[in-house]
């Protein structure tokens, strides 16, 4: 047999060889670590939802600020507001059962307390002042998307599409 092909045979085995022997190691070490069925304690609901998803650093999130900010303003908590988001109303809908406002005041309200936070990100150095102007003038759109969405029930896990940058 050829020295060159000896050589390349002799390294595919040997990588072979040392990835079983870790995947062994990690399987024994998992086989320790299991507990019986009496030592497991079924975890509240809401620690299996958190459970249930990864969180992306940086940019999971960002749209739960608007919704948290949308049910502060309608003097509602953050469930409540979920809950008859999820019978399928748009949070435009539930603006005007709760506090009589119609889609622009509402978007104008969501559009003051963003601009208020994005003030403070300024005066914090987290963005600059050009940054907030951009983001400021993007801003009645994408809160009108905001308000507009409807809750489908194949997006479980996510919100209307809309990010906060702060």
């Amino acid at each position: 047999m050829n020295p060159f092909r000896k050589t390349i045979l002799a390294g595919a085995l040997s990588c072979i060889l040392a990835g079983g022997a870790l995947s062994f190691g990690h399987t024994a070490a998992a086989d320790q670590a299991q507990t019986t069925p009496s030592e497991v304690k079924p975890g509240t609901e809401t620690e299996k939802r958190d459970g249930e998803h990864h969180r992306r650093n940086g940019h999971h999130g960002r749209k739960f600020v608007l919704f948290k900010d949308a049910a502060t303003l309608l003097d509602m908590t953050e469930t409540d507001l979920k809950k008859e988001w999820k019978q399928g109303k748009t949070l435009q809908q539930i603006a005007k059962e709760k506090k009589n406002w119609d889609a622009e005041v509402f978007v104008q309200k969501l559009a003051a307390v963003q601009s208020a936070k994005i003030d403070k990100a300024v005066k914090d150095g987290k963005m600059t002042s050009q940054q907030a102007e951009q983001l400021k003038k993007k801003l009645p759109g994408m809160l009108k998307r905001f308000t507009q969405h409807q809750y489908h029930p194949s997006q479980e896990r996510r919100l209307p599409a809309a990010h906060s940058a702060i």
